[in-house]
Order: C-alpha cells, then sequence, then structure tokens
C-alpha cells in the first residue's frame, strides 16, 4: 500500500492582495487619525498659550486699575458707548521718579491697541507705549465701556473691557472673545 502525503496548500495570490489592501487601508486611516491628533494638539497648545498670555495681561491691568482712581476713558470720563484708549491715576510711583502727589499729571497709566497687541504707556517717564501680549496674539478689536467716573457722583467707577482677537494661522488659528470687568475699590467721592 502507498500512502500519499498531503500537504496544505499556501495562500493564493489574490487572497495575499486582498490581505495587504486590507491593512494598507487599515494603515492609512490610522496614520490619518494620528496626524489629526497631532494637529489638534497643536491647536490646544496655541489656545492655551493665548489664555494663559492673555490672562496675564489682563489680571495685571484689573489689579492695577481697580486701587487706582480718576477714570477717563478716550481722555473724557465715562464713555458708554465703548472707548479705545483707557487712562487712570496709578495709586503708587509708577514713572520711576520717586515721587508720587495724586494732583499731578505724572504716575498715570493709558492701555490701548496698536498694530495688533496690548499696549501700555506711563506717563511722564518719558518711554513710548510697550506691548503685554504675545506678538502670536492678535488682537483685532479692545473696547472700554466706563461707567461711574464723574467726581462727586457717589458711583463706584467701573469699566468693562471687550477684546476680540485670534492666535496662530491656517489650521491652527483659535479665534477669541473675551469679557472682563473692574471696579474701583473706593467711590470717588
Amino acid at each position: 500500500m502507498t500512502t500519499h502525503r498531503t500537504y496544505p496548500s499556501g495562500f493564493t495570490l489574490i487572497e495575499v492582495l486582498v490581505s495587504v489592501s486590507i491593512f494598507a487601508i487599515v494603515m492609512l486611516v490610522a496614520t490619518g487619525a494620528v496626524f489629526t491628533i497631532v494637529e489638534s494638539n497643536k491647536k490646544t497648545h496655541t489656545l492655551k498659550s493665548v489664555m494663559t498670555n492673555l490672562n496675564f495681561a489682563l489680571e495685571s491691568m484689573a489689579r492695577d486699575m481697580r486701587v487706582g482712581s480718576n477714570y477717563r476713558c478716550d481722555g473724557v470720563g465715562d464713555c458708554p458707548s465703548g472707548g479705545t484708549t483707557f487712562i487712570y491715576k496709578a495709586n503708587r510711583d509708577v514713572d520711576g521718579d520717586g515721587f508720587y502727589n495724586i494732583g499731578d499729571g505724572n504716575d498715570q497709566i493709558e492701555y490701548s491697541v496698536s498694530g495688533g497687541r496690548l499696549m501700555k504707556r506711563v506717563y511722564s517717564n518719558g518711554l513710548p507705549a510697550i506691548p503685554i501680549t504675545a506678538s502670536e496674539i492678535q488682537i483685532t478689536s479692545m473696547k472700554f465701556y466706563l461707567y461711574g467716573s464723574p467726581a462727586l457722583d457717589n458711583r463706584q467707577p467701573k469699566v468693562l473691557i471687550t477684546i476680540q482677537g485670534y492666535a496662530g494661522t491656517g489650521q491652527t488659528r483659535s479665534d477669541f472673545n473675551i469679557q472682563t470687568t473692574v471696579s474701583q475699590r473706593s467711590i470717588d467721592s
């Protein structure tokens, strides 16, 4: 009796091509997902950087404004329709001359936007306004709405600040709209 051994046959060419095609499609989808995750991570990092920088700038502004006095919007008092420049008298020597007098024009601080950046100017120190936001942040609009600034009106002055802008470019661009209210600590009576 003769026995024949049978060996299992291998894969056919069509089976191999189908398997490789399915594997390639799965890898293509997975790679696309990884690139999407990396791009989302970049956008998230950009937005976090923007929010940290803006938060620091606004908190610094608000802290100084709360203890300041003689609020003015666009060079005058109240501006319920919004102004682009905000000036106030600081509560300490900020111009570096070593003197502080509540009645003089020195030791005033001005905030405005120039070239898409939030600017801070200290009066009488002879220096130009300096940017207090990062260059990656572009501010397209900033308004100050001031209420209760006239002296002896028995109202606590407060200012509403609105900022619109963006950070990043192209796919990583993130738009933002921020609003905050700052009130003076004392009534300007």
